[in-house]
């Protein structure tokens, strides 16, 4: 075994212990419950069975953890010390650990294969309460928003670019997040999008020209167009009817929300590895939001709640800017 620098303890492996979680314990205990009540027409189900991707979801999880359903050991050949290591279930809907490793690895991957040294800017769109509805039920209308959002922004930066042409492209990666802090369906896109475009060269290769400072009246603008843009593909896809169109288009709060005040600088790459990891945080189902458990009852926190926990929020380094 390694040497440790002075002052330093080796880490200790600790097995993880999902079965004494408050969440695990209410799957294992009312999982069965929920499938049949949900086929069952004649109580509160709607009489269609779970899909099966997601019973697969929920039983993987029972077994994520618990060596009774498998293990690797691990020896060290030195000092002869050996433990079990649980096989994971690698859910992605679920499981608070599974998906606390695939964010991690997500953003190491990003920040070591994808963002090159440039500034990167978080942009965040949430959409009113009326929309979301559809969102919920239609792929295509995902999709469009966030093309509609990112053909908006990508405009945007090629005008504050000086000297870029109508070739200039943007980068850009984007996460949507169907959850809110409080356990809420809340659908809205985090879209990491570097700070300015590249321009294509005559010789071959591009060229980055960063955007000048984004102010207050641009986000502004920027919101309108794509509360605009948006509110007529709902109104030309039937989704939305016309009439209900424009009046939104009249409305003081709109319900669009527009959030670009965060901008991490091309060196500071821890900074942006833990923008990253937020964008890409799991769902608030994890074993610190769920409080306690007694009986047949689980207490969920309010997130309003004082000292209540909510969805983590990153911690921005000196080198992050923001809007005055």
């Amino acid at each position: 075994m390694a040497a440790s620098p002075q002052g330093c303890r080796p880490a200790v492996y600790a097995r993880r212990r999902p079965e004494q979680t408050v969440l695990y314990r209410l799957v294992q205990q009312h999982l069965e419950t929920y499938l049949a009540l949900a086929t069952d027409g004649d109580g509160d189900g709607d009489g269609h069975a779970v899909p099966g991707y997601v019973e697969r979801e929920l039983r993987r999880y029972l077994e994520c953890g618990i060596l009774a359903y498998g293990f690797a050991r691990a020896r060290c050949p030195v000092c002869g010390h050996d433990f079990l290591v649980a096989f994971s279930c690698k859910g992605r809907g679920l499981c608070p650990s599974c998906n606390a490793r695939r964010m991690a690895e997500t953003a190491a991957h990003l920040v070591d294969h994808v963002f090159p040294p440039l500034p990167v800017r978080q942009w965040v769109l949430s959409v009113p309460k009326r929309l979301r509805w559809y969102l919920e039920r239609e792929p295509k209308a995902v999709t469009a928003v966030l093309h509609i959002f990112l053909r908006v922004v990508e405009a945007h930066l090629r005008r504050c670019c000086p000297g870029a042409s109508a070739r200039a492209r943007f980068g850009a990666v984007s996460f949507v997040h169907r959850f809110g802090a409080s356990l809420i369906r809340h659908l809205h896109y985090h879209c990491c999008i570097l700070d300015g475009v590249f321009e294509p060269l005559e010789v071959g290769g591009v060229q980055f020209r960063q955007a000048s400072a984004l102010t207050p009246d641009a986000a502004t603008v920027i919101e309108q167009q794509v509360r605009r843009r948006v509110l007529h593909w709902f109104s030309r896809h039937g989704l939305l009817d016309p009439d209900d169109a424009r009046d939104m288009l009249m409305w003081d709060n709109s319900g669009f929300s527009l959030d670009a005040s965060v901008c991490i600088a091309g060196h500071d790459r821890a900074g942006l590895e833990r923008l990253l990891r937020y964008c890409a945080r799991p769902s608030p189902l994890s074993a610190s939001n769920r409080s306690t458990m007694s009986g047949s009852s689980i207490a969920c926190p309010s997130p309003s709640a004082t000292g209540a926990p909510r969805c983590p929020s990153p911690r921005w380094s000196s080198s992050t800017t923001s809007l005055p």
